[in-house]
C-alpha cells in the first residue's frame, strides 16, 4: 500500500474525510500514550511501572500487567479495523481511552511496590480473615519472604519432624512476620540461632494480627501434627491500640481491625478478579462497599470520659491476654509475653492528620490504621500496654520479657515501629536469654 492510499484511507486526502481522520488522530495519541507508558515501565527502569492504580483495586503480578498492557493494544488494533464504523469505532475508543487512564491514574513512575512483588501472598480465612499462603515465595528487590507449608514466615525448621522439647511458637503482627526483614535475618530467626540447635521456633506472626487474632490462633491453631510447643512467645500491643477510642468496641475488634484484614491483605473477591480492566475493578470494588458479605470498616470516635481513657480497649486487652495464657496453661505450654517497641523518634515528628482510606467516617488520624490516635500519642499509649501486660503477668505468674526500649534507636527500625535487620538482631540478642530460662529446651 502506498502512501497516497493510506492517506486516502485514512481521510486526509482531498476531499478531506473528517469522519476518519479525527479518529485516525485520536488513534496516533491513543499509541503515543501507550508506547510512552511501555518505555518508563519496561525499557526506562524494570523496577518502575505505570499500573499502580490497580494497586488500590488489588494486587498484581507481573504477569497481569503485561496482560493488561497487551488488552489495551488489542483495543488499539480494533480501533485501525473499525475506523470507518462509527457506531463501533466510538464506544470502542472510548472504552479501552478509559481503561488506559484509569490503568496510570495517580501512579506516576511509582517504584514497583511489595503489593505488586508479593501479590497473592495472602489467602482469605473465615475466621481470622487472610492468613500467610502456604509455599509462597517473593522478591521485591533486597527483600526476600518464604512461607513454609504450613503458611508461616519460613524458619527454616521443618514441621515433619518436630517434637515437644524445643518447640516454640512465636506471635504477633507484622513486627513478629517482619514485613521489612528478609529471610534469614528475622528476628525469630536469629533468636532461634541464639538458643541453639536444640530449640525450633516457628514463626505464626501475620501483619495485623491483635491478641484477638491470637486467642482464635491459640484455641484452634496452637499445634504443628497435633504437637503443642513447649513454649508460646506473643510480641503484641501495636495492633490492639490501632481500636483506641473507638465507640462501641466490639470485644473481638469485629467491627474495625479484624474487619479491615480483608482489604489490608488484599483478600477481597472484589479485590482480585478482573484484573486486566481497571474499570471492572473499579465497579467491583465500589459494589462490594453495598453487596459484600464482609462488611468494611466503619470506625466512630468515643468521646466519653471512658472512651478518652480507652477503658474498654484496656480491658479487653487484658482479657484477650489471660485467655491466651490460659488456654496454654490448660496445655502445659509455658506462656511468654513481650511488650512491643516501637520507633519513638519517628513518633515524635508531627504529622498533620489525614483520613484514613477505606474507612467510613472516621476521624482523620496520623495514619490509615489509628483512626483516633495520634501520632505523638502511639508510643505513650503503647507503654501504657505495655505496662499493663507486665501488671498482668505479674499477677498472674506468666512470663513478661521488656528488651528495655532505650536500648533501641531509630536505626533499628525501618518506619513507625518494623525492624530492620539490625533491629531484628538486637532485639532477639536482647530477649534469647530471657527464652531460654523461660523455656528449656530439656
Amino acid at each position: 500500500m502506498s502512501w497516497t492510499e493510506v492517506k486516502k484511507y485514512y481521510g486526509f486526502s482531498k476531499p478531506y474525510d473528517f469522519n476518519v481522520a479525527i479518529p485516525a488522530i485520536l488513534n496516533v495519541l491513543f499509541l503515543a500514550l501507550y508506547l510512552s507508558k511501555l518505555y518508563f515501565s519496561f525499557l526506562r527502569d524494570s523496577r518502575t511501572h505505570l499500573y499502580g492504580s490497580l494497586g488500590q483495586f488489588g494486587p498484581l503480578s507481573p504477569y497481569e500487567i503485561y496482560f493488561y498492557y497487551s488488552y489495551i493494544f488489542m483495543g488499539f488494533l480494533l480501533f485501525n479495523f473499525f475506523i470507518k464504523n462509527s457506531k463501533i469505532y466510538w464506544p470502542l475508543f472510548i472504552w479501552f481511552s478509559l481503561e488506559l487512564c484509569l490503568g496510570v491514574w495517580g501512579a506516576g513512575l511509582a517504584p514497583l511496590d511489595s503489593r505488586t512483588v508479593f501479590a497473592h501472598r495472602y489467602i482469605y480465612h473465615p475466621l481470622l480473615q487472610a492468613t500467610p499462603a502456604p509455599n509462597f515465595s517473593g522478591r521485591n528487590g533486597d527483600l526476600f519472604i518464604v512461607h513454609n507449608a504450613l503458611g508461616m514466615r519460613d524458619t527454616n525448621n521443618s514441621p515433619a519432624d518436630v517434637k515437644r522439647e524445643g518447640l516454640v511458637f512465636v506471635y504477633g503482627g507484622s513486627t513478629t512476620y517482619d514485613v521489612q526483614v528478609s529471610q534469614g535475618s528475622t528476628w525469630v530467626e536469629k533468636l532461634n540461632q541464639n538458643l541453639g540447635k536444640s530449640y525450633k521456633l516457628f514463626n505464626l506472626g501475620v501483619p495485623g494480627y491483635s491478641t484477638a487474632e491470637h486467642v482464635i490462633q491459640t484455641a484452634f491453631y496452637g499445634d504443628i501434627n497435633g504437637i503443642y510447643p513447649s513454649c508460646a512467645v506473643y510480641y503484641v500491643g501495636w495492633n490492639d491500640i490501632r481500636n483506641s477510642h473507638i465507640l462501641d468496641l466490639d470485644r473481638g475488634y469485629a467491627k474495625y481491625s479484624l474487619v479491615s484484614q480483608t482489604g489490608n491483605m488484599a483478600v477481597r473477591r472484589s479485590m482480585n478478579l478482573m484484573t486486566v480492566s481497571p474499570f471492572l475493578k473499579l465497579l467491583l470494588k465500589s459494589a462490594s462497599y453495598f453487596i459484600d458479605t464482609v462488611p468494611y470498616p466503619n470506625a466512630k470516635l468515643d468521646d466519653s470520659a471512658a472512651g478518652r481513657e480507652n477503658i474498654p480497649l484496656k480491658t479487653i486487652f487484658q482479657r484477650n491476654v489471660s485467655t491466651i495464657a490460659a488456654i496454654n496453661g490448660s496445655r502445659n505450654v509455658k506462656t511468654i509475653f513481650i511488650g512491643q517497641m516501637l520507633n519513638r523518634d519517628d513518633l515524635s515528628k508531627s504529622e498533620p492528620g489525614r483520613p484514613p482510606s477505606g474507612i467510613l467516617g472516621a476521624a482523620p488520624g496520623w495514619n490509615v490504621y489509628m483512626p483516633f490516635l495520634s501520632k505523638n500519642d502511639t508510643w505513650k499509649t503503647q507503654a501504657e500496654f505495655n505496662d499493663l501486660l507486665k501488671l498482668n503477668s505479674a499477677k498472674a505468674g506468666y512470663a513478661y520479657i521488656d528488651p528495655d526500649i532505650t536500648k533501641f534507636d531509630a536505626s533499628d527500625f525501618v518506619d513507625s515501629g518494623h525492624f530492620s535487620a539490625r533491629g531484628a538482631e538486637k532485639f532477639a540478642s536482647r530477649i534469647s536469654e530471657e527464652v531460654r530460662r523461660e523455656c528449656p529446651a530439656s
